[in-house]
């Protein structure tokens, strides 16, 4: 008889031993139609919006430990964990094709836009589908020289935005409270470089509210908020057009239409090329035969998250700089003796050579990362916390509500970027490898993700030769709108050095 002490250290999910059924998941009270959707209502539930999503977390942590469910009419169960064990497993044991949930509402509207999507692209498709793109992209993405190709353009997009922030700047060197909106100016900017094969113009002194660089901007700030609130409350948009999923829908439209010019002008400079020149990753794309319908799904994607996620969490980590002056200053320190003061080139060598750097961005990551979590779609029965979890249920691995607890990180609430550099005092040895994961795990990581770590290396590069920075107000948070944006204004003072 094969030792079932074997079987469990192969198959994690083998475990029988005292298991509990999915029903004895802790949980809100299970009410008719409504599920325990009624938690999210005032008076009778916690009355704690979505937008909210971490202090809505914390709380359910409170009463019901590091897991419970939710059932929401439409969808399937819900399981919430802040076990490292049960998301290393979750991980560990996902097929060669992980579901990723969500955006539900972006799917139902390519699904209707078939003249313009032939997919629902590699953020929201799954299985076969999602594999055959993904598996075309990822190496023309993930290729060092593709990313290092950007470093000029990223760089002269952030100097540009230094001198933005000299032409805006009150005399008190305090930003006004729509700083947020330079801030997704900046990362419009230089997603549109890498997406779309041009400069949009965000940063230029006059940038009308009808301005295309605007609208997009206004865009996919209401698309984000729009999905947030579709898709975390009852479904009604399932069984009739509200009004605000045809608003989603029309900044949809406008995103689509204006990918598809920019895509069509990059395809119409193809034909007349030689080939001989570098050719940016838009261009490789489509040259190695990527349909453009997929290619353009892909730069909306980009268009969408990475404008939000670029520019919220390099608000963040602008905020826990300011807020450490210390830290703020041997940053400096490492930028200055490595790249040199303001007007220094920055070259990939230097890139590779900021440690300081690097630790700054992963401790700004752990606190506020641009997802409050990971979830995916299960594909076989689980044992999680020693609860039966059926296949199919939608599991929800909470990293931001686990790297806030003390019990995974020593101080969990201070900005300490020592955590990460290895041979300090103050590294962190013993955290467990599933609790901070920015960019996911596995095949489905973030595909951008070295774009993404380069434009914010660039833009704290050239803030931090230019300005010492400071904030005075209140603490900051974040509100969730399917990705973590800043609850205060970014009041951050540039004081010239």
């Amino acid at each position: 008889m094969k030792d079932p002490r074997i079987s469990k250290i192969i198959d994690p999910t083998c475990e029988t031993d005292n298991v509990k059924t999915f029903e004895e998941v802790p949980g809100l009270r299970v009410l008719p139609i409504i599920g325990t959707t009624w938690g999210f209502f005032p008076h009778i539930g916690d009355g704690i919006p979505i937008s909210r999503m971490l202090e809505l977390q914390k709380l359910r942590f409170k009463q019901f430990g590091y897991i419970w469910r939710d059932i929401v009419p439409g969808r399937p169960p819900i399981v919430y964990t802040a076990d490292p064990e049960d998301v290393e497993k979750l991980f560990k044991t996902e097929g060669k094709h992980p579901v990723r949930p969500g955006m539900e509402t972006i799917k139902a509207y390519r699904a209707q836009r078939i003249q313009d999507f032939s997919s629902a692209g590699i953020l929201l498709s799954s299985g076969e589908e999602w594999w055959n793109t993904r598996s075309k992209a990822q190496h023309t993405f993930l290729k060092p020289k593709n990313v290092t190709h950007y470093i000029t353009e990223l760089s002269e997009i952030a100097d540009d935005f230094v001198n933005r922030i000299r032409l805006i700047r009150p005399e008190n060197n305090e930003m006004t409270p729509d700083f947020l909106n330079e801030m997704y100016r900046w990362a419009l900017e230089t997603v549109g470089v890498v997406g779309l094969n041009t400069r949009l113009g965000c940063l230029q002194q006059d940038l009308a509210p009808d301005s295309e660089a605007q609208k997009m901007i206004d865009a996919a700030n209401f698309s984000f908020s729009a999905i947030n609130e579709l898709e975390h409350k009852f479904p009604f948009w399932k069984f009739f057009v509200t009004p605000m999923l045809r608003k989603l829908y029309d900044a949809q439209d406008f995103f689509t239409e204006t990918t598809i010019k920019y895509i069509n002008q990059t395809v119409e400079a193809l034909k007349g090329s030689s080939f001989d020149s570098y050719l940016s990753i838009i261009e490789q794309l489509l040259v190695n035969g990527m349909d453009p319908s997929d290619v353009t799904t892909m730069v909306i994607d980009m268009l969408m998250a990475g404008v939000d996620t670029s520019a919220n969490t390099s608000a963040f980590l602008i905020y826990y700089l300011a807020k450490n002056p210390d830290k703020q200053e041997k940053l400096r320190e490492e930028i200055f003796s490595v790249i040199g003061p303001k007007g220094s080139p920055i070259t990939s060598n230097a890139l590779n050579n900021l440690p300081y750097l690097k630790a700054c961005i992963k401790e700004s990551f752990r606190l506020m990362p641009a997802a409050n979590a990971n979830a995916r779609i299960t594909d076989k029965d689980l044992v999680l916390s020693g609860y039966s979890i059926p296949k199919g249920s939608l599991v929800v691995a909470l990293h931001q509500l686990m790297s806030h607890l003390d019990e995974n990180f020593p101080d969990a609430q201070k900005f300490i970027p020592e955590r990460w550099i290895k041979g300090d005092a103050q590294e962190s040895k013993t955290h467990h490898p599933y609790v901070v994961m920015p960019f996911g795990s596995g095949t489905r990581m973030c595909i951008g993700r070295k774009l993404a770590e380069l434009e914010i290396d660039q833009l704290i590069i050239k803030l931090l030769q230019n300005f010492k920075i400071e904030y005075h107000h209140e603490d900051m948070s974040c509100f969730m709108r399917v990705t973590n944006m800043p609850d205060q204004p970014l009041l951050f003072k540039f004081i010239d050095l």
